[in-house]
């Protein structure tokens, strides 16, 4: 999903760098916000084409980039994501809705018989 000058303005007005209705048609600061998302956008793309699919795809590299990380950086990450609203136990029960939608309800003698019966 891409940033956009909104976001950034949004996190302007968050700061107190700013005030006012998002309008880039009269406001020069929302037309600075966009080229901002623009940049912010770039640098993302690129930091994400070089570790991030990595780290995340398996279980083994998130452990060995959570083995070579310093703890700070680690710490920091559950932080940001605490912040964002991920807890642990949410994370735990989505991992579990997830498992139950993809397992096969198990079959048994008498579902056999029912479906085999004229």
């Amino acid at each position: 999903m891409p940033l956009s000058g909104k976001d950034v303005w949004e996190a302007m007005v968050r700061l107190g760098l700013t005030s006012g209705p998002y309008d880039p048609q009269r406001n020069r600061s929302c037309v600075n916000a966009d080229r901002i998302a623009g940049l912010l956008h770039d640098v993302l793309r690129k930091q994400e084409s070089d570790w991030l699919p990595q780290v995340t795809q398996t279980e083994d590299a998130m452990r060995t980039w959570e083995a070579s990380t310093p703890r700070e950086y680690a710490l920091r990450l559950y932080k940001f994501l605490n912040l964002l609203g991920y807890t642990v136990i949410g994370i735990d029960a989505a991992i579990e809705r997830e498992r139950r939608k993809n397992e096969k309800p198990v079959e048994t003698i008498f579902d056999f018989a029912k479906r085999t019966r004229p």
